[in-house]
This record gives C-alpha cells, sequence and structure tokens, in this order.
C-alpha cells in the first residue's frame, strides 16, 4: 500500500553561504534542480533525510568551512517513487526493460557517475507523467555508503536516505540550520540525530 501523499518528513540541502542567503532573503529565488545525467535519483533537488550533519558534511567538502551552509525543508513526499517500498522497485524494473526492449542505447553506472540510474529513474518519472498524468513529487531512496564502523559491519559511515523533490512545491518550507561554533567538522554530537 502507498504511503499517504501527505506525509511530511526534514530533509537537509548543503550549499554555499550565498545560495542560502538568497533563497532565504528572496521570495524569487529558489533552489535548483540538479540535472546531471550522473545524479542517483534523476532530475530534482537533493535533500538528507533528517540528517543535518551529512548535508553540513558535503556543504564543507564543496565549499569550504567559512562558505557552506544547510537549508532544512520540510518535504510533502507528495507521489513519491520510494525505494524503500518494493512496489517503486517493480516501476523501475519496468522501466529499464521498457528502455531495453525500445532498442535504448542505456549508459553505464561507473563508479559514483550513476548514469544508468539516473537514465531509469528519469524514464520512469517521464511514464508517470504523460502516461498517467501522475507526476512523481519526490523520489526517496537509501544509500549504503562510506565505510563499515567496525570490522565485519554491515553498518557504513556514510549511509543515508536521499530525497530529490522533483516538483518544487513539495517543499513546504525553508530555514537555516546552524550548528555550534565550538565543535569542529565531524564532531559527533551527543544523542546523535534522533
Amino acid at each position: 500500500m502507498p504511503y499517504p501523499r501527505t506525509r511530511f518528513v526534514f530533509g537537509y540541502h548543503g550549499c554555499s553561504k550565498a545560495v542560502a542567503d538568497a533563497v532565504l532573503r528572496s521570495n524569487g529565488v529558489s533552489l535548483t534542480s540538479s540535472e546531471n545525467d550522473y545524479d542517483w535519483l534523476g532530475t530534482g533537488i537533493y535533500f538528507w533525510e533528517e540528517a543535518p550533519m551529512r548535508a553540513q558534511d558535503w556543504a564543507i567538502k564543496k565549499f569550504g568551512y567559512d562558505n557552506a551552509a544547510v537549508l532544512g525543508a520540510k518535504i510533502r513526499l507528495g507521489h513519491c517513487l520510494d525505494l524503500v517500498d518494493m512496489d517503486s522497485y517493480k516501476i523501475l524494473r519496468q522501466a529499464y526493460h521498457a528502455l531495453s526492449e525500445a532498442g535504448e542505447k542505456l549508459p553505464q553506472n561507473q563508479r559514483k557517475l550513476h548514469k544508468l540510474d539516473c537514465f531509469v529513474v528519469n524514464a520512469a518519472t517521464l511514464r508517470a507523467a504523460e502516461e498517467f498524468d501522475d507526476p512523481y513529487d519526490t523520489v526517496r531512496c537509501p544509500f549504503i555508503e562510506g565505510s563499515p564502523i567496525f570490522p565485519d559491519s554491515n553498518f557504513f559511515d556514510l549511509t543515508h536516505i536521499q530525497i530529490a523533490v522533483r516538483n518544487p512545491k513539495a517543499i513546504n518550507s525553508l530555514f537555516q540550520v546552524t550548528f555550534p561554533d565550538s565543535a569542529p567538522p565531524g564532531t559527533p554530537r551527543r544523542g546523535g540525530a534522533c
């Protein structure tokens, strides 16, 4: 059974301070959708679900400590291609087979360049919009990433749930996330994110 379309989650978007300031100060400036041909979840505005520290870590690596910022968002998942749900995998499998049978030249995934995944997700979401007149608002998926947190562990230090917001109207509200200045980047916080 699909999740209700009114389900909300909190997501965190790493960006530069300049982008965060512009988005928060102006109703006319919005977050830009990523359209790289290697984005895991296809086209969308990317958020880490319930993981502000992960967003901060990414922003620091991308923009440097002094220029990094994190925006939080209340996101209505709406019509979500939720890849935690087995039915969503069926949708992606069908999209892949339809592309293969049509003789489509499919790109290849290469390490962190998820060109095939991106291509199939975009095809599945396009099909939902065109054939069923029911476009996806969001795409959501857990990713196992990083290194084992101890020997023989199946827990990895960069595992996260990522959301690609395809419909900007699914972003219900945005807010600036602040972190204690005294703790250096990567310092664990007591209590974690829960």
